[in-house]
């Protein structure tokens, strides 16, 4: 996967407005053309980005996003612009935040999921394109999935989510973060397409989960996993990413300030 986007991003190719929409499975979509509908949203820079866990055809991103490419035309012309389609990982971050550690985590905690961590990398990789840009990043989390719940996108998990980008005067906007319905998802993307479908898969799926596929959560250790790892390890990330993409950091560096934390 291509590490070298950010160097090759050129911001001035692109209008100040313009903010960054996460792409991935079905609810990013959804979430993107949620923001077109407001009248101050005009410009979005579509980013797919992976982990490292993931598997599957990735080619699919790209029929994704002709997918929405023809529906932004159809719906707004030339009035509202979807810019070509970047791709930008950073494995080695994910790696540190979300696979070091696990173990030291999970005793510390007493769980632990990688999901919480994964996502807010998917949040954090997206900030340098943002303050290039009008600061703002769309995302398509939901708080419930046709009422199941997913730990990474519990109401508490994601105000964290925003907690930890708004530090780095950015905001994490999610446009769907209320819609429970999935039919409604489909319904606003404007083509059939099932959740969990036509997108990479996660070897990590599911890993909070029951034998019956129930999410184990327990409350009081989510919020302190949350408050005193996640948004902390985030702040760390977030200003390592600032620093290193003005060459100002290495990564052992990163490793020892999370390693201090924990």
């Amino acid at each position: 996967m291509i590490k070298q986007a950010l160097k090759k991003f050129i911001k001035e190719n692109y209008n100040k407005q313009t903010l960054v929409g996460e792409f991935s499975g079905r609810d990013s979509v959804g979430a993107i053309l949620k923001a077109f509908e407001s009248e101050d949203i005009n410009y979005v820079l579509p980013i797919a980005s992976f982990s490292g866990t993931e598997y599957g055809n990735f080619d699919e991103i790209y029929s994704n996003y002709e997918h929405l490419s023809k529906r932004v035309d159809k719906l707004y012309g030339d009035k509202k612009v979807l810019y070509p389609l970047l791709e930008y990982n950073r494995e080695d971050i994910w790696s540190l935040m979300n696979g070091r550690f696990m173990t030291v985590l999970n005793k510390k905690y007493g769980f632990y999921s990688h999901c919480i961590g994964c996502h807010l990398y998917f949040h954090l990789i997206k900030i340098n394109f943002a303050k290039s840009l009008s600061g703002k990043i769309i995302s398509g989390e939901r708080e419930s999935h046709d009422g199941r719940l997913k730990i990474n996108q519990l109401g508490i998990t994601l105000d964290a989510f925003k907690k930890v980008i708004n530090k780095f005067d950015c905001e994490l906007i999610m446009p769907i973060r209320n819609i429970s319905d999935g039919d409604e998802v489909e319904k606003l993307i404007g083509w059939d397409w099932k959740e969990g479908e036509d997108h990479p898969k996660c070897v990590l799926s599911g890993n909070y989960r029951d034998k019956e596929g129930h999410a184990l959560i327990n409350k009081v250790k989510l919020e302190l996993f949350l408050s005193e790892y996640i948004e902390e390890v985030g702040k760390i990330i977030g200003r390592y990413l600032i620093e290193e993409s003005k060459n100002l950091r290495k990564i052992s560096d990163l490793k020892e300030e999370v390693n201090a934390i924990i």
